[in-house]
């Protein structure tokens, strides 16, 4: 199994890409599944960010599957690409927040959630996919429940606004630019405040539905809106100015909350401006949030190694499959060949010597064969590994009784309850 992960994300290639991208998923998830190797596929939409998650089998080209992608998009997308660990970290990062526009939200872990309920419900969730996404989910509720995260939105947005320190918010006009991650706290802590005069723009069309959901006006104009408003939001976080220095023709405040500049340094030399960007509010902040992100990678980092354990130890469950079917038809074999009378000492003695014998054959034929290879080392070394031979025990064999398969979940002590295929007469 390798795990491979295509990824569009609203810092690395743009809002505007996110959302191109996001148009023609349709179908995508399921024509990915039909092809020979792809056993699984998790496909996480939001408007923030796009990731395709794919369980595949590791001789798979990445050029082969990119070519697969891209053929629902008439210009390629420019996907970055995870792989193996870096792909389960990439998981890990996004359920906790650590990797959005407001870091420790929490509404990603709920979005990643349905795309995996939905791989499930369409038959597309592979087994390690589902142990992937389940155990980042775990981690992001440790995150949640461990850090002040979750609220570090609210504390930027709510440092920005005291930092721009208005004379007067109930008489204020506030234009907020961008439907983003922030915008929705914007509003409640401008409400907070007693502003009443809210406006949104959004050159993406956005605007009018924000507007209805959140009680404000929409602003078709950003030119207009900046002349009527005593204070300017903006979130888009597009990864190119919004507002440039040529734009201000007048005293007014800004508050920048994109991780990506939305207003233009150089605003901040117009006479009568007040510009505060997110650098701002992290130094006002001082080391708080900066503490909870290391504790947060760390829980992050912990979570990784567990999902990891259960990862590799699922892979060799179809092996442990086969070798208990092999047994068992020998086992079920020799039964078939007990006489058909009340068996004697002698006759279990047999049968068991004869079991015995067969079970060896093929370890015995083996252990020629690597020595006339010269792989003497490695075969020394998988018996040690598979029959304790020739290593020191970890365990006392007295335990062994106790120790239970990791498919069948049986005991030793288990297979004496289990009914014979076939009554001895």
């Amino acid at each position: 199994m390798t795990l491979r992960i295509f990824s569009i994300q609203h810092d690395r290639q743009g809002l505007s890409e996110v959302e191109r991208i996001s148009a023609g998923l349709d179908g995508l998830a399921a024509r990915l599944r039909a092809h020979d190797g792809v056993n699984g596929v998790v496909l996480l939409g939001t408007c923030n960010r796009v990731e395709l998650l794919l369980d595949t089998e590791g001789d798979i080209p990445n050029t082969y599957l990119r070519g697969c992608i891209n053929e629902s998009f008439a210009t390629a997308p420019a996907w970055d690409l995870f792989l193996g660990e870096a792909a389960l970290g990439h998981v890990f990062r996004v359920a906790a927040g650590l990797d959005s526009m407001v870091i420790g939200e929490r509404e990603i872990a709920g979005q990643l959630r349905r795309a995996l309920a939905d791989a499930q419900h369409d038959g597309h969730a592979s087994l390690p996919l589902m142990i992937a996404v389940e155990e980042a989910l775990k981690t992001s509720r440790r995150v949640a429940n461990e850090t002040k995260l979750e609220g570090a939105g609210r504390s930027l947005v709510g440092t920005g606004l005291d930092l721009i320190s208005l004379p007067d918010w109930s008489r204020s006009r506030v234009l907020i630019v961008g439907t983003g991650s922030y915008a929705g706290a914007v509003v409640a802590a401008l409400r907070s405040r007693g502003v009443n005069d809210i406006g949104v723009h959004s050159s993406s069309g956005r605007g009018s539905d924000f507007a209805r959901s959140h009680r404000t006006r929409s602003v078709d104009s950003l030119a207009d809106g900046l002349e009527y408003a005593d204070l300017v939001v903006t979130c888009r976080g597009l990864g190119c100015h919004v507002i440039g220095h040529r734009d201000i023709t007048r005293p007014i405040r800004l508050l920048d909350l994109s991780l990506k500049r939305d207003v233009d340094p150089l605003v901040s030399k117009v006479p009568g401006v007040t510009l505060v960007d997110l650098a701002t509010i992290q130094a006002e902040l001082g080391t708080g949030i900066a503490e909870d992100t290391r504790k947060a990678q760390a829980i992050v980092n912990e979570g990784i190694a567990d999902a990891l354990t259960r990862l590799r130890a699922r892979i060799v469950d179809p092996a442990v499959v086969g070798l208990r079917e092999a047994m068992m038809a020998l086992v079920e074999d020799e039964v078939s060949r007990l006489p058909n009378r009340a068996l004697t000492h002698d006759d279990a003695a047999l049968a068991l010597r004869r079991l015995a014998t067969r079970l060896l054959h093929i370890p015995s034929t083996r252990a020629k064969l690597a020595a006339e290879r010269g792989r003497t080392d490695e075969y020394l070394h998988a018996m040690a590994e598979l029959y304790g031979i020739g290593d020191e025990p970890d365990i006392d064999p007295n335990d062994l009784e106790e120790q239970t398969c990791p498919v069948t979940h049986l005991k030793v002590c288990d297979l004496e309850e289990m009914p014979s295929s076939r009554q001895a007469m």
